[in-house]
């Protein structure tokens, strides 16, 4: 499994470490119970000398300073291999086919992305390296000690063997059963919560949450009831283990009795290897049903994981640099083999030019913005990069010749210094002049620590407008030569946004400008504007030319009115 491979590569070392550690302290355990025997027989019959005491002291030293040394490999391959198979979905995330992303959904992804590094974790650690660091261990040489002690006493062992795996085999199915249930209730409360944490403002002002509430609570009542049935059925399960258990040690000091040919250390140390030697099927047994269910998660995040890639990121011809000529011949899109959301769409935008998309929603706007992005691929005709094919580029190169400003503005948890420059090292006199130009001034005389404020979690301390432009002033900071707005002035005020396009048009000169605009008035100074409806070109030309041929456009400016 592909999933697993990889990771258990990048901790092979520490694996190795953790499962080594865990059979030795397993083997000292069991072999002092031996020294033990030693002392008491040397004890009975009055022969005790201090080698063995010593023997046994140190065996008990060394197995107690390991089991301190065990708990380093035991955190470090736990957090470690959830954290790496949680990373194994965010490295999708950089390859995924965007189509295949949009279905999924963001609660949905991070639900299967949660869900499935802990069910991978689980499997490997709590099945695979417990039954090869301890179990096995464990039952190999409880069985080794005690052949060594009467090997008559193994067939006792194996005989009880079969009655357990027979007993618990039946108590399991019910087990099975029920955790089975309670894993699909806790996926059904689980999506619950996500969607309540993700849609605050629609499920508050639709009154939503009331009933999400209630149903999260029926989802709980189910969950505890079946962890509360779980529980009993562990209970008889290990109740039923236990009785098997005393039952053979009755067996053992009755079969001492009747032979007299036992000491009183060896019936000691069979009777204590006894339970070591039963207790890894009844741990095997209750820890097999989980892997089972944490399978049935895992496969669905294998699923996730497999989805289809956009090869295209990381083949074809990497373009170093582009000069911004961007150009569409007899292209058609669409999303199903249904209507057609683009139709022969042919236009041409010339390096260093601007240029802006308008038309009502629907009209393909977007969709022509994702189509040179390459996020969705065009069914046929031509789009051309620098007279390259789009779809023979290197998606990941020609990225770094693009920035994408949306309406929504992503701001990161740091600081207004890192949303606006990340990591390069900008002067702050040059930061606070962009600021200026941005219409951020005023914000910025409010912050307590100035550029090194911080912003919160999706600059939750901010307006939306305000967001837009600490997006909009880190072009200024950006060596991109096609810079593509998407309506990313739509929550500033209309003094504001003219303002600001000004002079983000006038500082952009230099590079190739796509804008999507709801408000007409701020595109004024592009050098093209190209009306859209239903994926086809109604009209283009500038702006005031497009006014004065009371067409399609007008029509527009007026509705916006």
């Amino acid at each position: 499994m592909r999933l697993f491979k990889e990771v258990i590569k990048n901790n092979l070392k520490m694996i190795i470490f953790y499962v080594l550690i865990g059979i030795i302290i397993n083997f000292l355990d069991l072999y002092s119970v031996t020294y033990y025997q030693k002392i008491l027989d040397a004890f009975q019959f009055k022969t005790l000398t201090l080698t063995p005491l010593i023997i046994y002291g140190i065996l008990l030293l060394i197995s107690t300073i390991l089991g301190y040394i065990e708990n380093y490999p035991e955190q470090q391959v736990k957090n470690k291999l959830y954290l790496d198979f949680k990373l194994q979905s965010l490295k999708k995330m950089k390859s995924i086919d965007y189509l295949e992303y949009q279905k999924i959904g963001t609660g949905r992804l991070i639900q299967k992305a949660e869900d499935g590094a802990t069910a991978s974790r689980d499997i490997l650690v709590n099945f695979w390296l417990k039954l090869f660091r301890y179990l096995l261990p464990t039952a190999i040489f409880s069985l080794i000690f005690i052949f060594r002690v009467k090997k008559e006493y193994v067939f006792f062992v194996f005989l009880g063997y079969i009655i357990v795996v027979v007993i618990s085999n039946l108590i399991l199915k019910k087990l099975y059963k029920l955790k089975e249930k309670i894993l699909l209730n806790q996926e059904y409360l689980n999506k619950h919560l996500v969607r309540g944490f993700m849609e605050l403002v629609v499920f508050r002002t639709n009154k939503k949450f009331d009933t999400e509430i209630k149903v999260t609570k029926d989802g709980i009542k189910n969950i505890v009831d079946g962890k509360t049935k779980i529980k009993l059925v562990h209970e008889i399960f290990f109740t039923t283990f236990a009785l098997i258990v005393n039952i053979l040690k009755v067996v053992v000091l009755g079969y001492a009795v009747l032979k007299s040919n036992l000491s009183v250390g060896a019936v000691v140390t069979v009777i204590s290897l006894l339970g070591k030697a039963y207790e890894p099927i009844a741990i095997f047994n209750v820890e097999y049903v989980d892997y089972k269910l944490n399978k049935v998660t895992v496969n669905k995040y294998i699923r996730l994981l497999d989805l289809k890639d956009d090869e295209a990121l990381n083949n074809g011809l990497k373009l170093k640099e582009s000069s911004g000529n961007i150009e569409f011949k007899n292209v058609y899109y669409s999303y199903t083999n249904e209507k057609n959301i683009i139709n022969n769409l042919s236009f041409k935008i010339d390096n260093n030019s601007s240029v802006a998309l308008v038309g009502e929603s629907g009209s393909g706007k977007s969709t022509i913005i994702k189509l040179i992005m390459g996020l969705i691929k065009y069914n046929s005709g031509n789009i051309l990069i620098d007279d390259i094919e789009l779809s023979e580029l290197n998606l990941d190169a020609f990225y770094d010749n693009v920035t994408y400003v949306s309406q929504e503005a992503p701001i990161f948890d740091g600081t207004l210094r890192e949303n606006l420059i990340f990591d390069k090292k900008i002067s702050d006199e040059e930061i606070l002049k962009v600021l200026n130009l941005v219409c951020l001034d005023k914000f910025y005389e409010k912050l307590e620590n100035g550029l090194d404020t911080e912003l919160g979690e999706k600059g939750v301390k901010m307006s939306g407008g305000e967001r837009q432009r600490v997006a909009l002033a880190r072009l200024f900071f950006d060596d991109s030569k096609i810079i593509i707005l998407d309506e990313a002035t739509s929550a500033m005020d209309n003094i504001t946004e003219k303002l600001v396009m000004e002079n983000v048009v006038k500082q952009l000169d230099n590079k190739t400008l796509i804008v999507i605009a709801h408000r007409l008035e701020t595109i004024k100074d592009v050098d093209k504007i190209y009306v859209l409806a239903d994926g086809i070109i109604q009209e283009e030309g500038k702006y005031i030319e497009l006014l004065n041929k009371d067409g399609y456009f007008k029509k527009l400016y007026k509705s916006a009115k």
